[in-house]
């Protein structure tokens, strides 16, 4: 009887699983893990840039958040666009003391760092899951 039943949890359980990785936005557009990056260069590029232009221009407390920012996915311009940052918030090499507030100070940053008339940027944790979804840029 114990066999059956484990079996019984293990084909629910297996049957509820995916092995579709891609993030998906939900029903109002907002991705709840980071998306594929499929240009892992540019990825690490725009990070570099957005980095680059905090530490001329941000805040010590923009300064200290965008430090850990790793990767930026996606496209905008001055229209429109969608920016997933990708962060070591949650891990990485040193604990950040309030994760919220640093997620906060990144996608403010990002805000100064570029304008779009109908951009989003969303702020992602070293595992990958939305700290911040679309906020306004």
């Amino acid at each position: 009887m114990h066999t059956m039943l484990i079996s019984a949890v293990l084909i629910v359980g297996a049957a509820g699983c995916s092995t579709d990785s891609a993030a998906k936005p939900d029903k109002i557009g907002v991705a709840e893990k980071l998306p594929a990056d499929t240009n892992e260069a540019q990825s690490r590029k725009n990070a570099r840039e957005f980095r680059a232009w905090i530490n001329e221009n941000g805040t010590a407390v923009q300064k200290g958040a965008v430090g850990r920012v790793q990767r930026i996915i996606g496209e905008w311009n001055a229209k429109t666009g969608n920016a997933y940052v990708s962060t070591d918030i949650n891990g990485g090499k040193t604990p950040v003391k309030d994760p919220q507030a640093a997620a906060d100070a990144v996608v403010k940053a990002f805000a100064e760092w570029k304008d779009s008339d109908q951009g989003f940027v969303s702020v992602y944790d070293v595992f990958g899951n939305a700290m911040i979804a679309n906020y306004k840029f």
